[in-house]
């Protein structure tokens, strides 16, 4: 048996082009840390000098809780993440 290994990121999601950035990452696309493998909504895109800021969400660990708890993510730390 042959195994295959992706090596995924968000950054694959985020290509320039031209001097222009071509945005494949969207609102709701649900998202993985995986080092802690906690999951994150994102909740918008940010562009900001040309840089993509993602600021994403997941709900607090209590069961019938509603919080949110929200992050930012630096273009630098999407190798951090992958899409579920």
């Amino acid at each position: 048996m042959v195994e295959i290994v992706l090596n995924e990121n968000l950054k694959k999601g985020v290509k320039k082009k031209k001097g222009k950035i071509i945005n494949m990452l969207s609102n709701f696309l649900l998202i993985r840390h995986k080092p802690t493998k906690i999951e994150y909504t994102i909740q918008k895109i940010i562009i900001n000098d040309n840089k993509p800021l993602i600021v994403a969400y997941r709900y607090y660990s209590k069961p019938g809780n509603d919080k949110k708890v929200f992050i930012k993510i630096p273009m630098s730390d999407f190798k951090k993440y992958e899409s579920v």
